[in-house]
Parts: C-alpha cells; structure tokens; sequence
C-alpha cells in the first residue's frame, strides 16, 4: 500500500497563522512529496544540480517526465513557465545579481524616487521580482558611479518586449561583437556603431 504524502507538520514545517498562505504550504508541501516519491533519482539529482533552491524547484517542474503526463495534461503550461522562471535565474546570476532601488540610488547618488523616474522613462533596466523592481547589477559602472554609457538606448529599443528579453540581449554573445555579448562591448568601448546595427538587426530594422 502507497504511503500518504508526509504533512508539513510530520516534516516539522510551521504554517502560517494567515489561511491562504497555510493552504499554499499545505498544497505545495503535497505537490512536492508526490514528485519526490515519483521520480526517478536521476531527475532529482539533475535538479540539485541548481545552484538555489528555487532553481532546483523549477528544474523539476520544468520536467514534463517528472510532473507525469497526468499532471501534464491538466496544467500543460507548468513546464513551460518552469523552464522560464530558471532562465530568468539564470540571467540574473550571470548580470551579478541585482540591486534595490534604494541600493541604486546610492551607488548613482539620486534619489530612491529619482531611481523610479529613470526606470519608469527606460533609462535602467529592472526586472520585477515579486512585489519589488530588481535591477541587473552588470548594467552599471560601480566605479565611476553611472549606468553604462548606450545602456539606456538598448532598454528603449526593448521596451515593448520588456525587461527580460532585453538582458538576453545585453548577455547573449554574438560574433558580431567578435564574440562578446553587447553588455561587455559596452562596459569596454561605449556606444558603436557595431551595437547600433546589432540592435537594428534583432529588432528587425535592418539587415546591415
């Protein structure tokens, strides 16, 4: 006979007081004993593999062979989100992580509200992280104490696509660059005229 999934308060988990944050534990904690039980040891190790525990939780979602093709078929976009959410973290690793507006502020010397005016008008790039905007730290001359000089002509141009699709961007090497990805180009030369025709061509302005 299959043993039940193991309660939080089996595995020693404290719930929170609030009910809906209790009940999404109380879901979670079940979602996460039956793929633990299911799948294979391979799958799970590969997800340790990640370097944060929220890495490892997506890479196992991220897995269609691991949720089952039961669970598959009822939420058909898990994997795909998973899959999403560990490239994001992914991103963010590589940028050097990221500051809070309150960080930036300091290290520009404005404002926490001057930080949200820049944002807002796409002269920084930040990645909404729960409730708070996080900005990529590699977008920054910590030095001299400013924003990389092109940096805002790349948000602009992706600010339809929004904020993930342009730090792809930014550390996505491209031969164009000899190689290097634009965010080094511009932390090493400044604005090009190899980055503006790189940027004309990903936006699909031009070929040349």
């Amino acid at each position: 006979m299959a043993s039940l999934p193991a309660s939080p308060e089996t595995l020693g988990f404290v719930l929170s007081a609030d009910p809906v944050r209790a009940a999404f534990q109380r879901r979670s904690m079940a979602a996460l004993s039956r793929i633990s039980t299911q799948a294979s040891t391979t799958s799970l190790t590969d997800a340790l593999a990640a370097t944060t525990d929220v890495g490892t939780l997506a890479r196992v979602l991220g897995d269609a062979g691991v949720l089952g093709a039961a669970i598959a078929s009822l939420e058909p976009l898990v994997p795909l989100i998973a899959r999403n959410a560990e490239h994001c973290l992914e991103l963010l690793a590589e940028a050097g992580g990221t500051l809070s507006a309150e960080e930036v502020g300091d290290l520009l010397g404005i404002s926490r509200q001057a930080v949200d005016k820049r944002r807002r008008a796409n002269g920084l790039l930040a990645c909404r992280r729960g409730g708070d905007w996080r900005y990529p730290r590699c977008q920054f001359d910590e030095e001299a104490g400013d924003v990389l000089e092109g940096l805002p002509k790349v948000v602009q141009a992706f600010a339809t696509a929004g904020p993930w699709v342009t730090l792809d961007f930014l550390l996505a090497p491209d031969d164009a660059l000899d190689g290097r990805p634009p965010i080094e180009a511009l932390r090493a030369g400044g604005w090009t005229e190899d980055l503006e025709r790189l940027l004309r061509i990903e936006r699909g302005d031009g070929f040349a």
